[in-house]
């Protein structure tokens, strides 16, 4: 499961701009994407948080689960151990390796958030059916654009 960002970038040609400059321009581009990608990163995490999906907020625990949650669980061979969590905030963070386990790559076209992991990424597949995490809203996405645009050299 992967999240691209994509920006776009005009005028797409560098011709005739001489080519070191070429190449200190598509340096910059992959550090700008590279810089943006993680800001997204920020963005999804601090969103997530607080109980909001870029559709909105989340929808509400079952009943069961949050009464579970609220209490804790001991460790079993499927799972961590968790104390619990009085707050009732739908944040999808019991151990916080799935949100902490969001990373990015870039190059000179693109940048990709993604997950570290198959088991977190599976994870993730799940949650974001149920309560849509992983993406950007319109409003976020002008946001990265200015991003981008700050970062470029």
């Amino acid at each position: 499961m992967s999240l691209a960002v994509k920006v776009d970038i005009k005028p797409k040609s560098f011709k005739g701009i001489a080519k070191k400059r070429q190449a200190e321009i598509k340096a910059g581009i992959k550090l700008a994407l590279s810089k943006t990608a993680q800001v997204g990163i920020n963005i999804i995490q601090d969103r997530t948080e607080k109980g909001q999906g870029y559709e909105g907020k989340f929808k509400a625990y079952s009943k069961g689960y949050a009464k579970a949650k609220k209490s804790g669980w001991p460790k079993s061979k499927d799972r961590s151990s968790f104390s619990g969590d009085a707050s009732g905030i739908v944040n999808l963070n019991v151990t916080g390796k799935m949100t902490g386990g969001m990373t990015s790559k870039a190059n000179s076209s693109r940048a990709v958030i993604f997950f570290t992991n198959p088991k977190i990424t599976e994870r993730a597949m799940i949650n974001n059916k149920t309560r849509a995490f992983f993406g950007f809203s319109r409003l976020e996405e002008k946001q990265l654009a200015k991003t981008f645009e700050r970062f470029l050299p």
